[in-house]
């Protein structure tokens, strides 16, 4: 594991992770332009609530992510499935040439 300095809103931080050092960068410069883009929008002074609104906006964007990649995962399935019958009843699949 390594330890990687980043910036944050002008504060340094170390980080330590097995990912490598452009990862943790980009990861620091995406939570400092989330900061910032809270503070352009919000009249919000203080750094503590700015931050804690970015948050819920990374969260909110990952929980979005996170379940549609479960609703795409599961039609996913539910095609493969299809499929599989399909290939088993010896039907020709939707989308095929149908020779």
């Amino acid at each position: 594991m390594k330890t990687y300095e980043v910036r944050i809103l002008g504060q340094r931080y170390k980080i330590r992770s097995d990912e490598g050092e452009d990862y943790i960068q980009g990861l620091a410069r995406y939570v400092s332009d989330q900061i910032s883009e809270v503070q352009r929008s919000s009249k919000t002074i203080a750094t503590h609530n700015v931050t804690i609104l970015a948050a819920l906006n990374i969260a909110d964007r990952y929980l979005k992510l996170r379940d549609k990649n479960a609703r795409l995962r599961r039609e996913v399935q539910d095609r493969v499935r299809r499929a599989m019958k399909l290939i088993r009843a010896g039907e020709p699949l939707e989308g095929g040439s149908g020779g």
